[in-house]
């Protein structure tokens, strides 16, 4: 495994519980790894993650390496970092693009699907929109963020698009708030300093927020606030997964079991984290416990391949709704290398 730096078909009938699902899987397998044959060398592939040190929700990638699952399916991964989701979906449509796969926003990827990128999604580890609101002390709720400065990368960005979607059902029009340029390693810095009064950050950040600043107060989870929007995904271009589908299908399995053993190995996850994530989070460990707590209890890493039907559709609408996508919406198998979550589920 090297390191290097550079600038669903969910199942439709899952079992209610999830600790009786991961049991099951365990009893029955999932255990049929595709590992090469003695006299073959494991294949090697590429993968570009958009953030180092990772983020939490990013780090099954890692505890699979850690692990083993992916020598154990015939795989040499190796992990590039780039700077951001922009820059590694970038680098997946290039035409000189080294990346067998990539990690990327996945609304990103399907507007650019529907411009003729040539990439396809074959896998999600977190479909679900891992991301919360957190204010500052005193704002308990979204009305009181009248008047206030809010953290945002830009209008019409993620952030932007994901503070509107608390306002205006609460009343509170776009033009009652003010925004602050606010890139994301800048969001908890401002919030901690009073600079802004509001940001979009990630679980962890949030728990660390409210450590340094207690009182910080979390407006809302959106995961729940909107329980279809695709998240993040891993894709490559079409004609990559078509000349080399055993591969893609061997990632995906062991993915699938990464993130499935991580839901009854917290310490495992834990020895990952410490291992990978940032030195401010090994500082301030018990966060990173809390998360992962958070995380299984919410059920935010998927346990199958990540891409329901039902979340393809609602973010292509909501895509179009925002005229991102300026074509019809075609088809869900126009988004998604379908055979890949077939056969790794299979």
């Amino acid at each position: 495994m090297r390191i290097g730096l550079r600038g669903g078909i969910e199942m439709r009938y899952g079992l209610k519980a999830l600790g009786i699902f991961v049991t099951v899987l365990s009893a029955l397998g999932m255990a049929e790894t595709f590992g090469p044959s003695p006299a073959m060398a494991a294949k090697k592939f590429v993968v570009g993650m958009p953030v180092r040190p990772p983020i939490v929700v990013h780090l099954p990638v890692f505890y699979a390496l850690d692990n083993g699952f992916f020598k154990k399916n015939g795989l040499d991964v190796e992990v590039k970092f780039f700077r951001g989701g922009n820059a590694t979906h970038r680098a997946i449509t290039s035409a000189n693009s080294k990346l067998d796969a990539t990690v990327a926003p996945a609304a990103l990827a399907m507007v650019g699907i529907t411009k003729g990128s040539g990439l396809k999604l074959f896998h999600s580890m977190a479909y679900k929109l891992e991301a919360q609101i957190a204010a500052a002390p005193g704002i308990d709720k979204v009305q009181k963020l009248r008047g206030r400065t809010l953290g945002i990368e830009g209008r019409g960005g993620f952030s932007h698009l994901a503070i509107r979607s608390i306002l205006e059902p609460a009343g509170v029009k776009d033009n009652e708030v003010k925004y602050m340029k606010t890139p994301p390693p800048a969001r908890i810095p401002f919030l901690l300093n009073k600079k802004v009064d509001a940001v979009v950050i990630h679980v962890e950040q949030v728990l660390l927020a409210q450590k340094k600043r207690p009182g910080v107060t979390v407006l809302a989870s959106l995961w729940k606030v909107r329980p279809h929007q695709f998240f993040g995904a891993f894709m490559a271009r079409s004609s990559q997964i078509g000349k080399n589908k055993d591969a893609y299908v061997r990632f995906s399995v062991a993915m699938m079991q990464a993130t499935r053993s991580i839901y009854k190995d917290k310490s495992g996850f834990l020895k990952t984290a410490k291992k990978w994530l940032r030195p401010v989070y090994k500082k301030n460990f018990e966060v990173v416990s809390k998360t992962y707590d958070y995380f299984v209890k919410e059920r935010i890493w998927a346990v199958n391949n990540g891409m329901p039907k039902k979340t393809i559709e609602w973010t292509a609408q909501f895509l179009k709704k925002l005229k991102k996508i300026k074509t019809a919406i075609p088809p869900t198998d126009s988004f998604i290398a379908t055979g890949v979550g077939r056969t790794a589920l299979s």
